[in-house]
């Protein structure tokens, strides 16, 4: 008995087909997510004209220049942004010590400059050697608010971290 592979063929073909067929897969409904026309790609670049690093031995020649504007150029913008900076120091993130450095930013691109005397301001202490502070917009669409450095999980820049061009904060620290 000679066994030959066209005799098998239809039979594998139909069984195939009978089993993809019947396959199917329900996950339930379709979740809600958030698009980015709703919550806009924000880049927070660093001028090159100011200044990249505050020197801890002459505080008041700092001038710190950055900018908050649209990743994508004519997308709809948020409500508001309201710019925070965070202070770290070293290697050490705790997102708990925070100020609002300018508040109900509505027109976007934005530039700024921040001093040494800004910075103690906001935090009532001096600026200390190897101390960080970042720099980025929390956004508000509608009544939500997407926070730059929440306290919990992920900032709202990092979904589109890897993106060409793109910066979540800018950084100034002290040397």
């Amino acid at each position: 008995m000679k066994l030959t592979i066209s005799k098998f063929l239809p039979a594998v073909f139909f069984g195939a087909i009978i089993a993809c067929s019947s396959c199917s897969k329900n996950d339930g409904p379709v979740t809600n997510r958030v698009s980015i026309s709703e919550v806009p790609a924000i880049t927070v670049p660093t001028d090159p004209s100011g200044s990249q690093f505050i020197p801890f031995t002459n505080q008041a020649s700092f001038a710190g220049r950055f900018s908050v504007e649209l990743y994508f150029p004519g997308s709809k913008p948020p409500d508001k942004v309201d710019v925070v900076i965070r202070k770290t120091n070293g290697s050490t993130i705790n997102n708990s010590n925070q100020r609002v450095f300018r508040a109900n930013v509505t027109t976007l691109p934005a530039s700024f400059t921040v001093t040494v005397a800004d910075i103690v301001a906001l935090f009532g202490v001096p600026v200390a050697l190897n101390d960080n502070y970042d720099f980025a917009p929390d956004i508000y669409v509608g009544a939500k608010k997407y926070e730059a450095f929440p306290l919990v999980g992920t900032g709202t820049g990092s979904g589109v971290i890897a993106m060409p061009l793109f910066k979540e904060f800018t950084r100034f620290r002290v040397q």
